[in-house]
């Protein structure tokens, strides 16, 4: 039987992060410099809200894990009140996408240690879903054949982008495509080498068994995974929250992409085509992107104070 067989999919969404390059932005959209998360910044649904609106097809949300900071808990479980069964999950402090990543991924492990995983930033923005679903239905096949038992979805460049990670895959002779190395924000001479050379957008979307994650990390963040081991006993009880305090009160703080991604070796990319993926990371690709569309939602003119000079978005992600 393949390791992928009988196996329920289960979704991580990372939803933690501060925001603090887009707080001008949230500041000016609804009155307060909230996590651009919360905030409806392409339509009049928050982008965590589309987040779970794109999964849920595939994922229910009974089996998806939110990770938040702590004092977003509450405003988190308001707007995910309707996607009844979603487990939402606050981190007691912020310690980088590695405890970020593990934390949620206890959660998962515990309730189904034979998980499937697929791990989604809440701060992307999908022009064509299906694209997105059918590419995660292939890198459940190519997790599944990849030595490292992960797959990340790479979107297809059409520029040289400067202000995102790329991914520079390499075909194996079975039919999968792997990982050859990761660069991060590269200068423009070298952007348009990568593009030339059919290198993908890291869209930081991954897919694996939840014990496959658990391993790699293990390996490249020992101190952090043997933190959380005694805490995915208690993940799926009411001692939760009190064991999840312990656990962060000695963590050391990591980077999942830098210490566990591009560490590793045997992980396989697959294209993520025509999905028109977009990265809402800083205000200028925000910018860029909503002078691309009609701005139905009228956001433009809000953001003056934030368009002052060129932009230099036209690097940004909208494949």
């Amino acid at each position: 039987m393949k390791k992928g067989a009988s196996r329920s999919l289960w979704a991580v969404v990372l939803a933690a992060g501060q925001g603090t390059r887009m707080t001008k932005v949230t500041h000016l959209l609804c009155g307060k410099p909230l996590p651009k998360q919360f905030v409806p910044l392409l339509s009049e649904r928050t982008l965590l809200q589309e987040t779970m609106d794109r999964i849920g097809r595939q994922i229910p949300p009974e089996r998806t894990v939110v990770v938040v900071a702590e004092g977003f808990e509450e405003l988190a479980r308001l707007q995910l009140r309707e996607f009844r069964g979603v487990d939402v999950v606050a981190q007691p402090a912020d310690l980088g996408t590695g405890p970020g990543v593990l934390l949620p991924l206890s959660h998962v492990l515990a309730r189904d240690p034979r998980a499937l995983v697929a791990v989604f930033p809440s701060d992307h923005h999908f022009v064509n879903v299906e694209p997105l679903r059918a590419a995660i239905a292939q890198a459940v096949v190519a997790a599944d054949r990849a030595p490292a038992g992960l797959a990340l979805l790479g979107a297809k460049a059409d520029r040289p982008a400067c202000d995102l990670g790329w991914i520079v895959p390499v075909p194996e002779a079975d039919g999968i495509t792997l990982v050859h190395r990761f660069v991060e924000k590269p200068a423009e001479h070298r952007a348009r080498q990568l593009l030339a050379a059919g290198g993908l957008w890291n869209t930081m979307v991954m897919v694996g068994a939840g014990s496959a994650f658990w391993d790699l990390c293990l390996t490249h963040l020992p101190a952090q995974t043997r933190a959380f081991g005694p805490y995915v006993e208690w993940a799926a009880t009411a001692e939760a929250g009190a064991w999840r305090g312990r656990v962060y009160r000695d963590l050391l703080p990591a980077d999942f992409s830098r210490s566990v991604l591009q560490n590793a070796t045997g992980l396989a990319a697959v294209p993520l085509v025509d999905a028109g993926w977009f990265d809402c990371g800083t205000p200028e690709r925000l910018v860029e992107w909503l002078r691309s569309t009609t701005d139905r939602a009228g956001i433009l003119p809000r953001l003056g104070p934030v368009m002052t000079g060129p932009s230099t978005a036209a690097q940004s992600a909208t494949v």
